[in-house]
């Protein structure tokens, strides 16, 4: 019997292509450990009956960058509360030293109608995979009517400095220009995409001041080119819109001076109507 004759160059080829779309289409491993508690409220609050609840645990450990969401759970419809927190994720996704948070909201048709209005960590250890999340009203403003993410907790990634040169990229090894109101004691912090930054923030109604902002003093060469004029119109904001997932700033007379969009990655969003453009 003849031997085996070599493969070509192009069977060859046809070959490393085949497997390398079968390890492609290879399944990834599904989700092997559950948070679990309840969602309540302090107050007694109505659900209209087409409303969803959406939960994610969500990895906070890169501070600067966007939030990783490693799992969701969704009730549609939400129905009444209280709800049974279920969020399935996978174990080779947690680290000892890695910081989690449970993130709930409930939706109606793409508008944010209840948040959680302060942080719900949890702790990874098997002892300790549950947590009760409060949820609250979000308040009825008009800079917020049409809202899909709150304004606090979110990473706001800078996506548009009005009328000026469009967002450069970060420099290397840096976060993109961002900024983040945290939920907690007024403090913004964000990135121009060079230096870090961080201040204070009063919020009422659909006012919005920046202010006591100190940034780090890092020289680079090269990215970062938005960050003067991004840092220069953060001190004369004076007003907020939300649209869906955008974010925009204003200055004292309503003029616009910065677009931001919320930003996370990991599994994805279940895809949502966008809620209607509100009377400017």
């Amino acid at each position: 019997m003849a031997g085996l004759q070599p493969l070509h160059a192009a069977g060859r080829t046809a070959l490393l292509l085949a497997a390398a779309w079968l390890a492609g289409c290879a399944t990834a491993p599904g989700p092997d450990a559950q948070i679990s508690g309840t969602v309540i409220s302090r107050e007694r609050l109505y659900v209209p009956p087409d409303a969803l609840f959406e939960a994610a645990l969500v990895d906070v450990t890169r501070e600067g960058y966007p939030p990783r969401v490693l799992g969701r759970q969704r009730i549609d419809p939400a129905g009444p509360l209280p709800y049974m927190l279920r969020i399935p994720y996978r174990q080779v996704d947690v680290h000892a030293q890695g910081r989690y948070e449970v993130r709930a909201a409930v939706m109606q048709q793409g508008r944010l109608l209840l948040d959680t209005p302060r942080v719900h960590p949890v702790l990874i250890d098997p002892a300790f995979r549950h947590v009760d999340v409060i949820l609250a009203r979000v308040p009825a403003l008009q800079a917020t009517a049409a809202a899909s993410v709150p304004l606090r907790q979110t990473y706001w990634k800078l996506v548009e400095v009005v009328d000026d040169a469009p967002v450069d990229a970060p420099a290397e090894g840096q976060a993109a220009a961002h900024l983040v109101l945290q939920r907690d004691a007024g403090r913004v912090s964000g990135s121009g995409g060079c230096n870090r930054f961080v201040g204070q923030y009063v919020q009422e109604g659909g006012q919005l001041r920046l202010s006591r902002m100190s940034a780090s003093l890092r020289l680079c060469l090269a990215g970062g080119g938005s960050e003067p004029a991004f840092f220069q119109r953060l001190g004369a904001v004076a007003y907020y819109r939300q649209q869906g997932r955008t974010l925009e700033l204003r200055g004292e007379d309503g003029t616009p001076l910065l677009r931001f969009v919320a930003e996370e990655w990991g599994a994805p969003r279940p895809e949502d109507d966008e809620p209607p453009m509100q009377p400017q």
